[in-house]
């Protein structure tokens, strides 16, 4: 079967499930903010940006990139920013709101099955 070339090719979603998991484990850790689970949620956080960063560097994407790796380096568990108080919570909810934008929107096309042997 052979594919029409005035058709784009089909487009993939491959960041769909890390960006809403991603968005849940934010907005859960506005709460909490201070208590010694919330290493978790940093670790949690910062895997899961990047996670994404690499699915739209992938997809050459690059724009996607700037808050992908902004929220992995503010959230990153090994050299901690001392962030507290209201702006880290609304940080929180801003974050949430980038995974969700990241995962509905980025879009790559989808990998060229392989051919199979007869």
């Amino acid at each position: 079967m052979t594919r029409r070339t005035d058709q784009p090719p089909p487009q993939i979603r491959p960041g769909f499930l890390p960006g809403i998991l991603g968005a849940v484990v934010a907005f859960v850790g506005t709460g909490l903010i201070g208590s010694d689970a919330y290493l978790i949620i940093r670790f949690a956080i910062s895997i899961l940006a990047l996670i994404l960063a690499v699915f739209a560097g992938q997809g050459r994407k690059w724009l996607w990139l700037i808050p992908l790796v902004a929220l992995a380096v503010v959230w990153n568990p090994v050299v901690p920013f001392g962030f507290s108080g209201p702006p880290w919570v609304l940080a929180h909810i801003a974050a949430a709101a980038v995974f969700l934008v990241v995962a509905f929107f980025l879009r790559t096309p989808a990998p060229e099955a392989p051919a199979q042997k007869r």
